[in-house]
């Protein structure tokens, strides 16, 4: 539940000019401090010289992103918030940021990575409302990441200075010249108009949670222990970009209402799928049977460090083997059901470009997006060197790498390798299940391998080769796991928006005919190979 504001006020000491009934439910400590330095001209020093630890207090000068952080607020000591403003700021703060997102699953290890982990829900730029700050108020809800509009008016939310486009940092004036003044913009914008013939106290307005109108923010606030912990169930693709992703607070809502069930509603367009699927699955038995060295299908000895994987161990080797025949299987699959689909009038064009075709002069010959998408693509899932060794035969491997396994190599955390180890952190030791360790990133590799061609259809090469996450942008990836291994495991995705591909009309082939797809007698193949064989046959 919420905490309730009142539980956090007390009197203060009246060493500085302050009212408690000037704080609003939800109140940002962003808002305070800037309701604090109208009332009494603080600069940003003086906020740690009353507030600050006693470390804090002892430097001359603050520095550092971590010292003026407005989530983790560790450079300030409670205590001295509680004595000077009546307030336990700091404390309420970290009460709403753990009521809001603390039972989410983060989708990272937060051992290992806590400090990208920590707020993953939460924004990184000051984010407002326009009505609110002009009434001298900002909420944490305005914060979360979940909600997508001011939960008091429902109007959109704001990130930049609607006069010079400045973004503002969420931090505690790192930057002092951005609000030099209380609510004013470096470049003059006032955000809040000040009247000297208004008493002190009239500047605020007061926002209470009976004033919120948005009925998600509502439910939201309104979840319980029960519902909370199945929320918390659920893992989210690692890298999907939340603010970006609207639909995801009323897929948590939705997902509690349909909790216990096999299907979620149809208006949500989620194609769900449960672990119970791995019964016509018959690779289990015989994997035991063929390599017969003792594995009983634990996982418990798998390192997942990608780095770690070495082939002398053997068990281990046993298993990633399996994995890697599974991403090749999958890969497979996926792309001769494109090569029969969306590629299927243009073969030729795909084969211009692997055997580099240009004029007989050595002039290039415009290349088709759909050849481009599908043979760049293979190129980056089979991580070879050159597009045109894309259909080269592949050489036996007695030895591999964790790299065969690994989605994208140039991945610095590897979303199938980041799924296997949160599976084994929520599953562990015995309860650790090799068959459902299969299924999940056998789900995640389908899904993976049509988004990334999506990707190279749509996107340019330097947006991609930028995008070193792989996000997800408008669409859902997420699996849950029960508290109970003995539950299924289920898997959500948007099929809709992930089987959705551009037209014709909007990717746009440069041999529309198949008069035009035929090589003419004015291009050859400037594939290395080709070149190499002409050389030798001209000597």
């Amino acid at each position: 539940m919420i905490p309730k504001l009142e539980n956090y006020l007390s009197k203060p000491d009246g060493s500085i000019t302050w009212n408690t009934h000037w704080i609003s439910e939800f109140e940002s400590p962003w808002s305070i401090f800037q309701k604090i330095k109208f009332t009494n001209l603080l600069n940003k020093q003086d906020y740690f010289h009353l507030f600050g630890t006693p470390e804090i207090k002892k430097k001359r000068t603050v520095i550092g992103t971590r010292n003026h952080n407005l989530y983790l607020m560790p450079s300030f000591d409670d205590e001295k918030f509680i004595e000077i403003l009546g307030f336990s700021l700091k404390g309420y703060n970290a009460d709403l940021i753990s009521n809001l997102s603390g039972f989410l699953h983060d989708g990272e290890l937060r051992e290992k990575r806590k400090t990208l982990a920590e707020y993953r829900y939460w924004r990184k730029c000051l984010t407002f409302c326009d009505e609110c700050l002009s009434n001298g108020y900002h909420s944490m809800l305005h914060q979360f990441e979940l909600f997508q509009q001011c939960p008091f008016h429902q109007t959109p939310l704001h990130d930049q200075c609607p006069k010079c486009s400045i973004k503002y940092p969420y931090e505690l004036f790192k930057n002092q010249a951005n609000f030099e003044s209380a609510l004013t913009c470096i470049c003059g914008h006032r955000y809040k108009k000040f009247h000297a013939n208004v008493l002190l106290g009239n500047h605020w307005k007061t926002y209470k949670s009976n004033e919120l109108s948005d009925g998600l923010v509502i439910e939201w606030l309104s979840l319980n222990q029960l519902q909370q912990k199945a929320i918390s169930s659920i893992y989210l693709y690692p890298y999907t970009v939340i603010n970006e992703t609207p639909q995801l607070l009323n897929f948590y809502l939705n997902y509690i209402k349909n909790d216990n069930t096999s299907e979620l509603t149809p208006q949500q367009n989620y194609s769900v799928k449960i672990s119970k699927h791995l019964k016509k699955i018959n690779n289990i038995p015989y994997f035991v049977e063929k390599y017969n060295t003792g594995f009983q299908g634990n996982f418990e000895d798998i390192n997942t460090v990608k780095n770690l994987i070495t082939p002398f161990a053997d068990q281990q080797n046993i298993v990633m083997k399996e994995f890697r025949d599974m991403k090749d299987t999958i890969f497979g699959s996926i792309a001769k059901h494109l090569r029969k689909t969306i590629l299927s009038k243009h073969k030729s064009c795909i084969k211009r470009y692997t055997t580099v075709s240009k004029t007989i002069d050595g002039a290039d010959i415009p290349v088709c997006p759909y050849a481009y998408a599908y043979i760049n693509w293979r190129q980056t899932i089979k991580k070879l060197e050159h597009y045109y060794d894309v259909d080269a035969k592949p050489y036996n491997r007695s030895r591999f790498s964790s790299a065969e396994v690994s989605f994208l190599g140039f991945l610095d955390q590897d979303p199938i390798f980041d799924i296997m180890e949160i599976y084994r952190i929520k599953y562990p030791l015995k309860h650790t299940n090799y068959s459902n360790i299969k299924w999940l990133i056998s789900h995640m590799y389908s899904y993976l391998f049509i988004h990334l061609f999506k990707l190279f259809l749509t996107e340019s090469i330097s947006a991609l080769t930028d995008n070193k996450d792989l996000t997800l942008k408008e669409t859902i990836l997420a699996f849950s796991f029960p508290d109970n291994h003995s539950d299924e495991v289920q898997k959500f995705w948007d099929h809709k928006t992930l089987n959705h591909f551009l037209s014709e009309k909007e990717v746009i082939c440069p041999y529309p005919t198949r008069r035009s797809k035929r090589r003419t007698t004015n291009e050859k193949s400037f594939h290395p190979m080709r070149i190499a064989i002409n050389r030798a046959d001209s000597r």
